[in-house]
């Protein structure tokens, strides 16, 4: 009778034990916002189980807070996620390889050849030599990773990535933006859609191959939320809470040539209640 019991009250002990472990499964994302009011993507996520996750970075001058958070959280990056190419996506990133002793234990991105930017956005392809040319650096190239549509990234318990998109070189409009690395951060039963700078033809894209199963909890805003993915796929994804990597002026559309204030209907349409928006500095949300 006694063995009976303590197996029982054993048995008890293991499911609340695996119970508590999967609700104090969670993460801490900060959306960094630009001091300088530039226009940058940059997000640090921290687990609880202590891995460090940044997802682009920002501009190279705006590298300072991306460091100072990288230095609380111990001074590495478990897992760097990289979009795309753009200076305003990869700056910091460069200037923390090839000017700090933070270690980076693995990188993931997908990008094209350089051939292919000389030849689709001539204009910025110098940015992305500096990429390429920051990827030989001796310290970080044993952990480079090119992953494949479908892969799955593992990042601790009930924490995963989800990679949806890999660059495209078949799209040569809106080149290196349309070929934004697109993954979903799954959290347990949560999910967060990062979506880079895709623009319209990578979204049809996108639409055609998960239609239904882009929906997500929290969803980046393309582009920073102009110019960038279109409404259908904003259906799809059909969101609880909007991530704005923007500054004032593009949130308000003071240039009058943006489609900022279009995004931001399109979103209102769809009933989000919960807007982060970089304008007002830097936001820590728990997802859990």
């Amino acid at each position: 009778m006694k063995s009976k019991i303590m197996i029982s009250l054993l048995t008890i002990l293991i499911i609340v034990v695996i119970i508590l472990l999967i609700k104090t499964t969670q993460i801490e994302l900060t959306q960094i916002s630009a001091r300088s009011n530039d226009s940058m993507m940059s997000y640090i996520i921290r687990t609880s189980d202590n891995k460090t996750i940044v997802i682009d970075g920002g501009l190279k001058i705006e590298v300072e807070t991306l460091k100072q958070y990288i230095q609380e959280y111990g001074n590495k990056v478990d897992y760097w996620f990289i979009t795309h190419p753009h200076k305003d996506h990869v700056g910091a990133f460069i200037d923390i390889v090839e000017n700090t002793d933070i270690e980076i234990k693995n990188i993931y991105y997908s990008a094209n050849t350089q051939e292919w930017y000389n030849t689709n956005e001539p204009k910025r392809a110098n940015e992305a030599e500096e990429f390429y040319k920051t990827l030989q650096n001796e310290r970080i190239k044993s952990v480079i990773k090119t992953p494949q549509i479908g892969d799955v990234i593992k990042i601790g318990k009930n924490i995963n990535v989800e990679i949806l998109q890999t660059a495209s070189p078949e799209i040569t409009q809106n080149a290196m933006n349309n070929s934004s690395m697109v993954f979903k951060i799954h959290v347990n039963d949560k999910s967060i859609l990062i979506l880079g700078d895709v623009g319209t033809e990578a979204s049809e894209k996108l639409i055609n191959k998960y239609g239904k199963n882009l929906k997500s909890d929290i969803v980046q805003m393309s582009h920073h939320g102009q110019s960038g993915a279109n409404e259908e796929l904003y259906k799809l994804v059909n969101p609880e809470i909007c991530l704005w990597p923007c500054p004032q002026w593009l949130w308000d559309n003071e240039p009058g040539t943006l489609k900022t204030l279009e995004t931001r209907k399109w979103i209102e349409n769809l009933g989000v209640k919960t807007n982060y928006v970089a304008k007002d500095g830097d936001i820590t949300i728990t997802v859990k």
